[in-house]
């Protein structure tokens, strides 16, 4: 029991609108990764194989590793963002899973579903870059809750049956410096406590924080969705002339990013130097694969634009200058 009284800690205000309720088949872990795991050590028989997509960051293969199961990479062909369908050999069988990637929330949930119908083994969807997608009838899958708001941890699993979860539970109050300092001394000052932060997730899975179960209820995941379906709209309207990926004017659920493939060459620098956050996805994709492959071209050109909450379309659509 709490103490009644004495020094106030921060004071956050209660919204209590999570898209996801914790339970049975429902768990908060410290990370999209450790939910993955969570998964995995659940699933009612263990994969021989996981077949993943080659868009794939290799600190995602963390669980697969730990756990001894041999990964193989997989192509794709269609638009990565609406109907990508999985190359697979015909070596693939019933004890084969499948890694399913949602990416940056731009996947139709009854797409994903048919993929997984045509697979005789386990699927999971990756949803780390989904949050507001939610899960496909019958599948596990995970999320990332980091990428979408100011949490020092955060991940959760949903699946069709029972999760295991971790018998450790996380304490991020320390980590967590990375989000005062991101407040008080700006993005560039608080960059190494971010990357602390970052580090400190390649341990084992966790029970999720109790700091970040508390940030998660004064959040207002609701206005988070809408802005980013607002932000989204205004910067298709600005860009998809520009855009060599073919996307829906609007997203099936509230994305992660804008994924813009323009073909410009300097866009990237010229969107940095407007203090624009263009993260590398993929470096794995442009160290493995020859400079002339499409899967190539899209790693090293993709710019995902943000959709941050924190600014409006005017501001963002402002930042993009003459674009």
């Amino acid at each position: 029991m709490d103490m009644l009284g004495g020094a106030f800690g921060a004071e956050l205000t209660r919204v209590d609108n999570f898209p996801y309720e914790e339970g049975e088949c429902c768990a908060f872990v410290n990370s999209g990764r450790a939910a993955l795991e969570c998964i995995l050590r659940s699933l009612p028989i263990r994969p021989a194989r996981a077949f993943v997509p080659r868009f794939t960051c290799d600190t995602a293969l963390q669980p697969f590793s730990r756990l001894g199961i041999p990964v193989l990479r997989y192509e794709m062909q269609g638009n990565l963002f609406t109907d990508a369908r999985p190359l697979l050999p015909d070596s693939a069988g019933a004890r084969d899973l499948l890694l399913l990637t949602n990416y940056f929330g731009m996947s139709d949930s009854e797409h994903l579903r048919e993929l997984a119908e045509r697979h005789p083994g386990p699927c999971v969807v990756d949803a780390a870059t989904a949050l507001f997608t939610r899960p496909v009838e019958g599948l596990a899958c995970f999320y990332s809750l980091r990428k979408f708001a100011g949490v020092p941890d955060g991940g959760v699993a949903v699946a069709p049956f029972p999760l295991q979860l971790p018998e450790q539970e996380d304490r991020s109050a320390r980590a967590a410096v990375a989000l005062w300092q991101r407040i008080e001394s700006g993005a560039e000052a608080s960059l190494p406590d971010f990357e602390a932060l970052e580090e400190r997730l390649n341990a084992p899975p966790r029970r999720m924080s109790p700091l970040t179960r508390r940030l998660l209820r004064s959040i207002d995941w609701a206005y988070v969705a809408q802005r980013r379906c607002e932000n989204y709209e205004a910067l298709h309207a600005r860009l998809a002339s520009i855009n060599r990926f073919s996307l829906p004017h609007v997203p099936p659920a509230a994305p992660f990013c804008y994924p813009l493939l323009p073909g410009i060459p300097g866009l990237r620098d010229e969107l940095v130097d407007a203090h624009i956050a263009l993260p590398f996805f993929w470096p794995e994709v442009v160290r493995d694969t020859q400079a002339h492959d499409a899967s190539n071209r899209v790693a090293r050109e993709l710019l995902p634009i943000p959709l941050d909450q924190r600014y409006s379309a005017e501001e963002l659509c402002d930042r993009l200058g003459r674009f």
